[in-house]
């Protein structure tokens, strides 16, 4: 299980991070979830981990849930859960310090452009207002299983 966060500025650009890995696409802030620990206290976890941000979410923040069905025969189906998270001004970005050893940069990307830098089914959770978390989307996403 994944749990990763919107964050929006007050233009309603998304904040995007990079993983220090060569060629790899952008992604939210987030990661997986630890066993004992719940999706919330994960998405509060790397926000501070990744960005040195405390996160002010809540269970109301729920976006979306997906279920994403697993590609390879012996791998596991996996859940994705995304949280609202708050609108950054720009004296709150001064506060942000990335976490070296998985991040190389972070940025604020219009929500088209983020669409295209995010891999296709990180972008695909993402429907709706950005900064008002209404009824949460839940997707499912299956594949053609391989050997």
């Amino acid at each position: 299980m994944t749990a990763a966060v919107l964050i929006t500025n007050p233009s309603d650009d998304l904040l995007i991070v990079h993983p220090a890995k060569a060629n790899a696409p952008w992604q939210l802030p987030g990661g997986i979830v630890e066993e004992g620990e719940s999706p919330l206290d994960a998405a509060h976890r790397e926000a501070v981990e990744e960005l040195g941000l405390f996160l002010d979410l809540k269970e109301c923040d729920l976006f979306a849930v997906e279920w994403l069905q697993a590609a390879h025969i012996g791998r596991r189906d996996r859940i994705a859960i995304l949280f609202a998270g708050p609108v950054l001004h720009p004296a709150d970005t001064t506060r942000i310090v990335l976490q070296r050893e998985e991040l190389d940069a972070w940025r604020w990307a219009p929500r088209t452009e983020a669409e295209t830098l995010l891999h296709p089914a990180i972008a695909a959770r993402i429907v709706g207002p950005l900064q008002t978390p209404g009824s949460p989307v839940y997707r499912e996403t299956r594949h053609e299983r391989t050997l």
